[in-house]
């Protein structure tokens, strides 16, 4: 399996309209991935697996609670970033223009966590594949 790599901010000014942006690309992909999640719950509960693979009910199990726990937190993620969007957006649209300088502080943790997840999802991915790969 490949080392997990670790987040690192490169980019410490962005608009406020940047991190809008990013905000939607953020929560596009987590709804994408919920529903490939959903995806591969459906594949794994599906009867078209060899019953000889040993461990496969251990296996199956733990992949349907990885994705169980996947989703949670993309659930968990996508609020954060919701709720932040919302805050910058309604900022930006009042009548009175301030923020706080934390907003970008904010941003950096949601960056990071996002990052993080990415890196679980395709380490999760990349299991549930070898296995699929393994017992069909």
């Amino acid at each position: 399996m490949d080392p997990i790599v670790s987040y690192k901010a490169f980019e410490i000014n962005k608009s406020y309209s940047n991190v809008i942006y990013d905000s939607s690309i953020w929560i596009s992909g987590l709804k994408y991935m919920n529903k490939e999640l959903l995806f591969f719950k459906t594949l794994l509960n599906s009867n078209s697996f060899k019953s000889t693979t040993p461990y496969l009910f251990e296996r199956h199990q733990v992949f349907l609670k990885d994705i169980d726990r996947l989703c949670e937190n993309s659930n968990t993620i996508k609020e954060k970033i919701e709720a932040y969007k919302f805050k910058v957006n309604e900022t930006l649209n009042s009548d009175v223009f301030s923020f706080s300088e934390g907003y970008f502080e904010t941003y950096e943790i949601l960056v990071k966590e996002i990052f993080e997840f990415n890196q679980k999802y395709k380490s999760f991915k990349t299991q549930l594949y070898e296995f699929l790969i393994e017992i069909i």
